[in-house]
C-alpha cells in the first residue's frame, strides 16, 4: 500500500482487503508458521517468488535477532525489502494467521502466540510500513481485540473484525 492522499485509516482498511488471511494456522512451530505466511503471501499474489524466498530468509534472520513475539499472545513478523537488491513489492504486505492452540513463539512474556502478523514493505515505503505497524500494536494492546479474533474461524470473520477494530475509512 503506497502512502498516498488517503487518510491513515483509509490505508489501513486497503490493507485489510487485500491482506491474505489464514484462518486456522496448520503450523505446529515457529518456523513453520513463518513459512505458512510467506507460501499464503505469495498464493494471494502479495509477493513474487522471488521476493518471497528473501522475505522468508529475512524474517528467519530477524528472528535469530529477537523475537517479534510481542507478547499478549500476538508476534509482528516484519521486513522491509530493497527494491534495488532484494525484490520489488508493490507497497505494505500483510498476511494475518490465527493458531487455534498457539505457538511457542519465544514471545517476551513466554505465552503462546495465537495471532500473528506478518508486514512486508518496500524500504521506500517506510512510513506506511511504521503506520501499519503501530495500528497492529493498538490492536495487540486491545484485549477485546485479542479475545475476539480468537473466535472467528473464518477469512470473513476475521477481515470484519480488523474493520470494526479499526472505525470508519
Amino acid at each position: 500500500m503506497p502512502p498516498g492522499p488517503s487518510g491513515p485509516h483509509e490505508m489501513i482498511h486497503e490493507l485489510i482487503g487485500s491482506a491474505a488471511v489464514i484462518a486456522s494456522l496448520e503450523s505446529r512451530t515457529k518456523d513453520e508458521a513463518i513459512a505458512e505466511m510467506v507460501r499464503a503471501a505469495r498464493a494471494h499474489g502479495l509477493v513474487t517468488e522471488k521476493a518471497a524466498r528473501i522475505v522468508l530468509r529475512k524474517v528467519r534472520e530477524r528472528e535469530q535477532l529477537g523475537s517479534t513475539g510481542i507478547g499478549n499472545g500476538i508476534a509482528v513478523p516484519h521486513v522491509k525489502l530493497d527494491p534495488a537488491a532484494d525484490a520489488r513489492v508493490p507497497g505494505v504486505a500483510m498476511v494475518l494467521a490465527r493458531s487455534v492452540d498457539g505457538l511457542d513463539y519465544d514471545a517476551v512474556d513466554g505465552r503462546p502466540v495465537h495471532t500473528l502478523f506478518l508486514i512486508v514493505a518496500p524500504s521506500t515505503a517506510a512510513e506506511a510500513h511504521l503506520r501499519v505497524l503501530k495500528w497492529v500494536s493498538t490492536l495487540a494492546r486491545n484485549a477485546d481485540f485479542r479475545r475476539f479474533v480468537q473466535n472467528c474461524e473464518t477469512e470473513a470473520k476475521i477481515r470484519d473484525l480488523l474493520r470494526e477494530m479499526t472505525g470508519p475509512a
